[in-house]
């Protein structure tokens, strides 16, 4: 009678439960607070043989054996202080597969199964190889092993929550575990392995380090997601996951931080613990951390992970408790950008420049909700406008203050300046002029070193095309500009096999993201859009048809 899906429910013919966020009061008496965090040591399942042959909970299995009159059971114990969120049991008719994992440095050799209905079993060895490529990667990044004897991931057609973390026991909605080579797409693939990632990386960020309370939502999710995002862009395309990443992040959590709904990313108060599980908390929170990154480097960053490890590991904790061991592991003073946690919006960033006499004068100022400026990491690059090379990396500005003035000097000629690289922060970039410069938008689509920013400004590029078009026609100077991105790009993915969509040249050609595009757009433009695009698809063509011109990389 269960409709809930919270607690203990029946899917089908399975039993099993959720707890998060409040689930486990549902089951039995108990103060189901996160920082309650108490050692489960025998858990004992009891059923009927022949309806529930496989019992799973958390932890180790135990002891196991049959009873009278058709029943058996099952007993797990997991040596791990956990709240009771965390708590988990399944019992049905599954089937499965199975591996092993030997974990590095201590040797631990780990049972991995992965459960499923008996008829969805061969769609399962992707999930299981996601795993594997998931616990060593936090090894390898992090020095983070696996902890018990056995790792069990559960897929359960009705489930309200995409995954959940349970100690050695994770459960999935079946749509983020199968994946069959027959039918499933790309996209397909990579879900699953990053919400397998995502998952499994809780097993510390989550699970041996969790939040003291559920204003702390964001100190597990938003540093896990950082985590599966990084974990999917070392196995596929660091630029692709990382576009794909930020158009996610603007279409949805931007929307959701201009509307009635905006809240910073630890909020406040709740009238429901179910409202807390939003893009901002999630997304947004993830970028937070990213800027951790991006400030302290990647292995700043580390020296903060392995110092929060090693000061909170069994404890629940605060986001004031990671921001102190970055800080700490870094000796960096980091109360400034604490106001992150607590602003809520999308703050804009504008930009000026110029160039004279070898010397490059870029302007930058900040708006926020917050009272004070926030400490905003902005990643800036020079590319030299005669010949397109890099003539300065990638380099860190803090934007500390309302409005700072930063000098590039013994430039050997006039630049373009590269501007928020990587996605930087969380903000939205614009002109000082009010208008993006679209010979420098052309340029940055053709010739960028970065990945992400290619991408950005051939978005701009469009989307202008696109307004223009609804006004009257694209003009003419436009037009060149979006020709020469496309024939560059082009020509710049001779090496690429066509058709190879993980290379980051591939999303040049993708058209501007509709929901955040309609957040532009005026409510009575609607119908002028869509002619936009329509037109907008014929310069595209162009590009293809510079495509089939290409015989060889010789020509």
């Amino acid at each position: 009678d269960n409709t809930q899906l919270s607690g203990l429910y029946k899917s089908g013919s399975m039993y099993c439960t959720q707890c998060e966020a409040m689930g486990f009061r549902r089951i039995t008496y108990y103060p189901d607070r996160p920082d309650n965090m108490a050692t489960f040591t025998k858990v004992r399942l009891e059923a009927d043989q022949a309806e529930y042959p496989v019992l799973l909970a958390n932890g180790n299995l135990v002891d196991e054996g049959s009873l009278e009159n058709g029943r058996h059971y099952a007993v797990w114990s997991d040596p791990y202080p956990k709240p009771s969120y965390l708590f988990c049991c399944v019992a049905g008719k599954l089937g499965k597969i199975e591996d092993t994992y030997t974990t590095v440095p201590s040797g631990r050799k780990v049972q991995l199964a992965v459960f499923s209905e008996p008829h969805n079993v061969h769609k399962l060895d992707y999930a299981m190889e996601s795993l594997k490529r998931s616990m060593k990667w936090d090894e390898d990044k992090y020095g983070l092993e696996y902890d018990l004897d056995i790792y069990n991931i559960v897929a359960v057609d009705d489930f309200n929550m995409g995954a959940m973390e349970n100690k050695g026991l994770n459960v999935f909605n079946t749509a983020y575990v199968l994946a069959d080579q027959e039918t499933a797409t790309d996209t397909d693939f990579e879900r699953v392995e990053g919400v397998i990632g995502h998952e499994y990386f809780h097993n510390w960020t989550g699970n041996r380090v969790t939040c003291r309370d559920w204003f702390q939502l964001t100190l597990k999710e938003g540093l896990t997601v950082f985590r599966d995002q990084e974990f999917s862009g070392d196995m596929n395309s660091k630029a692709v996951n990382r576009i794909e990443n930020v158009r996610g992040l603007r279409a949805r959590q931007f929307a959701e931080d201009a509307g009635p709904m905006s809240h910073p990313i630890r909020p406040d108060s709740y009238i429901s613990m179910d409202n807390f599980y939003t893009a901002t908390v999630y997304t947004k929170g993830s970028e937070v951390i990213r800027m951790y990154q991006t400030l302290l480097s990647p292995e700043g960053f580390r020296k903060g992970m392995d110092l929060y490890f090693e000061r909170h590991d069994g404890q629940a904790v605060t986001c004031d408790d990671f921001l102190a061991a970055m800080g700490d592991a870094n000796d960096k003073d980091l109360s400034q950008f604490a106001l992150w946690y607590s602003t809520n919006g999308t703050p804009t960033v504008t930009y000026d420049f110029q160039y004279l006499d070898g010397t490059l004068t870029l302007e930058l100022s900040q708006s926020s909700n917050s009272e004070s400026p926030l400490l905003i990491p902005v990643s800036v690059g020079l590319l030299d406008k005669a010949t397109g090379k890099e003539v300065v990396p990638t380099t860190v500005l803090e934007l500390t203050q309302a409005k700072q003035t930063f000098t590039f000097d013994n430039l050997k000629g006039d630049v373009v300046p590269s501007i928020l690289r990587q996605f930087s922060a969380p903000v939205k970039l614009v002109s000082a002029t009010g208008e993006d410069n679209l010979e420098d938008l052309a340029f940055l689509a053709a010739r960028d070193t970065d990945g992400f920013n290619k991408w950005d400004a051939g978005q701009k590029l469009y989307t202008t095309a696109i307004f223009q078009e609804m006004d009257s026609e694209v003009a003419p100077k436009t037009l060149e500009f979006v020709k020469e991105a496309f024939g560059r790009t082009l020509l710049a993915g001779l090496h690429v096999k066509f058709g190879h969509t993980s290379e980051p040249w591939c999303e040049l050609f993708t058209d501007p993201n509709r929901p955040l595009f309609a957040q532009t757009a005026l409510p009575d433009s609607v119908s002028s859009v869509w002619v936009g695009w329509v037109r907008l698809s014929k310069v595209l063509r162009v590009g293809m048809m510079l495509k089939n011109r290409i015989v060889s990389p010789s020509t």
